[in-house]
């Protein structure tokens, strides 16, 4: 009880001092930092957080930013690169349509462990900043423009139209509500039974980046709700443990 008191007591005079001496843009800022560190709920009580302690997702998620597949970032970490592996095992995707391309690690990535299952897999990457693709050197992997939030106005519908199943989607884009929430209708417009689509993300719940407000969480948690054909896959969100993942409740899969 003290202990609360006294952090109270702290708040209250972080915010008189907020509110006498900062403008209100400042004033803003504070806060926000102010609250982002209030804790979270405990794990027992919240499904979308993964079991994994905080300090190892803070250090795993450290070294991601510093990984490179082909001299191209690839921000994948160990479990979501392994579990993804196993996912091309399964569904042994003829076309997998990636949306957040970045610098192109992840898209060659795929086609790479394609080859190496013997799958003739073509990979269609989408982001509003396309990168350079390799061409002639890796034909299979075709980079697009695309904007999340009007997907319909890129050529992706047209690219899909060509393409082979079984599919494999994957969002890895803004990680905001509204970008997760389109992604997941556009892939439901072509999603037969048995196909994945992958959320990414999930996790920056417990990483604390609160500017996304939970964003892949609750977009997925509202689709599977209003889609009786759509079940999240707990044999991969929990492999390695529950929601051992950065893609927290992120598998999912048509039924």
């Amino acid at each position: 009880m003290i202990e609360v008191k006294i952090r109270s007591k702290n708040i209250l005079r972080a915010s008189t001092f907020a509110k006498n001496i900062l403008t209100p843009k400042h004033q803003k800022n504070f806060f926000l930092k102010l609250f982002d560190k209030r804790p979270l709920l405990p794990r027992y009580f919240d499904s979308e957080r993964t079991s994994l302690p905080i300090k190892n997702v803070k250090k795993i998620q450290e070294a991601t930013f510093n990984y490179r597949y082909k001299n191209r970032s690839l921000t994948k970490n160990p479990f979501d690169l392994a579990l993804y592996l196993k996912l091309l095992q399964q569904v042994r995707p003829r076309t997998i349509i990636e949306i957040g391309s970045f610098e192109g690690g992840s898209a060659y990535w795929f086609s790479d462990q394609c080859t190496a299952l013997g799958l003739d897999t073509q990979v269609i990457s989408l982001d509003i900043n396309p990168p350079l693709a390799l061409g002639a050197l890796q034909p299979t992997v075709k980079f697009l423009y695309g904007d999340i939030y009007n997907l319909f106005a890129c050529d992706l519908t047209k690219e899909i139209s060509k393409c082979a199943r079984p599919f494999l989607y994957i969002e890895d884009g803004p990680h905001d509500y509204q970008g997760c929430t389109k992604a997941l209708q556009f892939f439901d417009l072509f999603a037969q039974p048995g196909e994945y689509i992958v959320i990414e993300d999930g996790i920056l719940k417990d990483l604390k980046y609160r500017k996304y407000k939970n964003g892949p969480n609750r977009a997925i948690n509202n689709f599977v709700a209003s889609n009786n054909s759509y079940s999240i896959d707990r044999s991969y969100c929990d492999f390695f443990g529950y929601n051992v993942t950065w893609n927290t409740n992120g598998y999912i899969v048509k039924n």
